[in-house]
């Protein structure tokens, strides 16, 4: 017979992180397909309406996705007449704008954000939301994640 590790699944911070990132995903991606958008898409439009990025590569950079997943998600966007492609040197450095459809839609689309996260952290604090916040600053660079968009730096 072996002996029982005193670290056991339930006792695996990952394995917690990992089933709420879960269930605020899948939350938050029902409520996206409920308007016929993909978490990826959300993740564009927001940052185009936000204007945090306007072009592919700064979308790339800003999300921290690669250039061909962001350009393949543009070119759906495009075709459903949320996003217009201005003309650059090349595709991908073209400038990127949200159209009249995009600009009405991406607030609704805010919308259900905020909802998704009201539903999940509503039970915290003020403190205790700054100091997630503050965990999470420290343990993404840990995992390599280092491209934040700012937002390292944005917020307590």
């Amino acid at each position: 017979m072996h002996k029982k590790y005193k670290h056991g699944l339930h006792d695996d911070i990952g394995y917690w992180l990992g089933r709420f990132r879960a269930e605020v995903h899948s939350s938050f991606e029902a409520k996206l397909m409920s308007k016929g958008i993909s978490i990826a898409q959300w993740c564009i439009l927001i940052s185009l309406y936000n204007k945090d990025a306007s072009s592919i590569v700064g979308l790339a950079k800003f999300i921290d996705v690669d250039k061909g997943s962001i350009s393949r998600v543009v070119d759906k966007l495009e075709s459903m007449g949320l996003v217009v492609r201005q003309e650059g040197k090349d595709r991908r450095s073209g400038a990127l704008c949200l159209s009249e459809k995009g600009e009405q839609l991406t607030p609704e689309l805010a919308k259900l954000a905020e909802l998704n996260e009201v539903e999940f952290f509503s039970c915290l604090t003020l403190a205790e939301k700054t100091q997630l916040r503050k965990i999470l600053k420290k343990l993404l660079p840990q995992a390599g994640i280092n491209s934040l968009g700012g937002w390292l730096l944005d917020k307590n």
